[in-house]
């Protein structure tokens, strides 16, 4: 993917998406698309857009942290490796 700038916007159907920026007006595939259910909306009034940001950004700092497994030196990692650990 070539270097751009990113966005976070809602859409017309309320999903939150996080997509690069256009710079010719066109939409753009969304990287990641959050949806915020109607009642978690109504409980967070004005705030859940700001949550939605705040998820977002946490994402983008994971993936260009130091602590990502997803270096390009890295081998990928098995569907195992994403299972949750139960513990009881």
């Amino acid at each position: 993917m070539k270097e751009s700038y990113l966005e976070i916007v809602e859409l017309d159907n309320g999903d939150i998406v996080l997509r690069p920026a256009s710079e010719d007006g066109e939409e753009t595939v969304p990287l990641a698309i959050l949806q915020i259910p109607d009642d978690t909306r109504s409980y967070l009034k004005d705030r859940y857009f700001e949550l939605a940001k705040c998820m977002f950004h946490a994402g983008i700092d994971f993936v260009y942290s130091d602590d990502s497994f997803f270096d390009e030196d890295s081998e990928y990692l098995d569907e195992e490796d994403f299972r949750p650990k139960i513990l009881h």
